[in-house]
């Protein structure tokens, strides 16, 4: 009996699917605030208001590297058990929270794990300053404690579509939409269902409830965000209950601000997705050529989860509102939640055994998730593509990003005549002054034979 459970097992491993790549997007971790509103002076004074990366952020991505190479490395054995920069790219925005998070999380993935240096002279192993010297414990460790350094790529924020297309420099047209979101009818329900929580809100608060929009409030709560999950005081006369009531309300400020159209949606994803799709097409070509990778990283933010989220079809401001109007949701698979700190998505991109078709499953936050608008965690890469390809909108386009056009440049007739006469002045100059010189040496050579 054992033997045949025994071979049983062997049989399901071989015919298992294959697991070829996974790509990351996730937010960065707590940071200090960004807004100057509760407790700004005290932020001010103490350099805070720059949406730092903290410890408690460092913990949470380090604690999900762990799980990644719980799932990743030890189960399903897609990287090597050390950092191996042929197998892994990472990008992150050009902000420092979302730089560190990466950092963290891959000392997390490979913690304690880091390279031994080779058995080489120690004189290799130092630069060449005077009397600089490694500690005497730190052993055959590259770096003390076996701490493992990684390589991260970041472009420049006003060149950033793919991580940062939600903004104003990126899409000409950003502005406009977040102006237009403002005054659509979905904002005007749920701002009609926040009104007494706003005036709650403002009363215990001490702020003028006039002109105070679920936006002004939004912004309040990320503060607060960031001093629960940092430990920073909080106002002790909000209630709790006010509290909680502002909170659902802030878990779709995000998306009824920047994505509550389909048109928004789609044209400010189709960046990321254009670059996505790269990456798979490299790791499922058959050309040994072209260079692949099996983990592919974007360290980014909030709206960018909830961007790429949207576009997946797995929320929506819409499918958000309706949860918070009660009303019945269309969207049976909307993700409702705001993408907390550490939020991430990830797609698992798998081969078939039997037919050796590509199929992606993604993971909300470590869960399966149904795709392809049907009831099931599984979804045939060309379906996927073709869904998100036909959705895609014209970045370009669609954002009113003007390309500079080449322009041939010509001299005028006039500029380059005086340009030639100019010249032939001052070489005409030049052989009158070499003819003057040597009259002068003459002179003096005739008069020094004179005397």
């Amino acid at each position: 009996m054992f033997f045949i459970v025994l071979l049983v097992v062997l049989v399901f491993q071989i015919q298992a699917d294959k697991l070829i790549q996974i790509q990351a997007l996730w937010r960065h971790g707590a940071r200090t605030p960004i807004y100057c509103n509760w407790n700004c002076m005290y932020f001010k004074s103490h350099e805070m208001l720059e949406g730092y990366l903290t410890p408690t952020g460092m913990r949470q991505h380090y604690v999900l590297g762990q799980w990644m190479r719980e799932k990743y490395i030890v189960k399903n054995k897609l990287l090597s058990e050390t950092f191996n920069a042929s197998e892994i790219t990472i990008y992150a925005t050009d902000v420092n929270r979302t730089i560190m998070s990466a950092m963290s999380n891959f000392q997390g993935m490979y913690s304690n794990n880091g390279p031994i240096v080779p058995n080489v002279e120690e004189s290799f192993l130092k630069p060449p300053n005077p009397n600089a010297n490694p500690d005497a414990d730190i052993g055959k460790d590259a770096i003390k404690y076996k701490i493992q350094v990684l390589p991260i790529h970041m472009r420049a924020a006003l060149t950033d579509i793919q991580l940062r297309a939600y903004g104003s420099p990126q899409c000409a047209q950003a502005a406009r939409f977040q102006i237009e979101n403002q005054h659509t009818e979905l904002v005007k329900n749920v701002s009609m269902k926040a009104h007494d929580t706003i005036i709650e809100f403002c009363n215990e608060m001490n702020i003028d409830p006039n002109n105070f929009t679920i936006f002004n409030l939004s912004e309040y709560m990320d503060t607060f965000y960031s001093s629960i999950y940092n430990d920073y005081p909080m106002p002790t006369n909000l209630k709790k209950e006010t509290y909680d009531k502002a909170d659902a309300t802030y878990s779709l400020t995000i998306a009824l601000k920047l994505y509550q159209t389909w048109k928004q949606i789609s044209t400010q994803s189709a960046p990321f997705f254009d670059q996505f799709f790269e990456f798979t097409e490299q790791a499922l070509s058959k050309d040994e050529n072209k260079k692949s990778f099996k983990y592919v990283v974007y360290s980014a933010h909030d709206v960018t989860v909830q961007l790429i989220a949207s576009a997946l079809n797995i929320t929506s401001a819409e499918c958000m509102a309706q949860v918070y109007l009660g009303q019945e949701v269309q969207n049976k698979n909307c993700i409702y939640t705001y993408p907390g700190f550490a939020s991430n998505i990830i797609w698992e991109l798998w081969q078939e055994d039997t037919t050796n078709e590509p199929y992606f499953k993604i993971l909300y936050n470590g869960t399966e998730i149904n795709l392809c608008n049907k009831n099931s965690t599984k979804c045939m890469y060309k379906e996927l593509k073709e869904i998100i390809q036909a959705q895609k909108g014209d970045f370009q386009k669609d954002c009113d990003i003007e390309i500079d056009p080449i322009v041939e440049y010509r001299v005028p007739v006039w500029m380059t005549t005086l340009t030639i006469i100019f010249i032939l002045m001052i070489v005409g100059f030049c052989f009158y002054g070499i003819y003057l010189y040597k009259q002068i040496r003459q002179d003096k050579t005739l008069l020094s034979q004179n005397m």
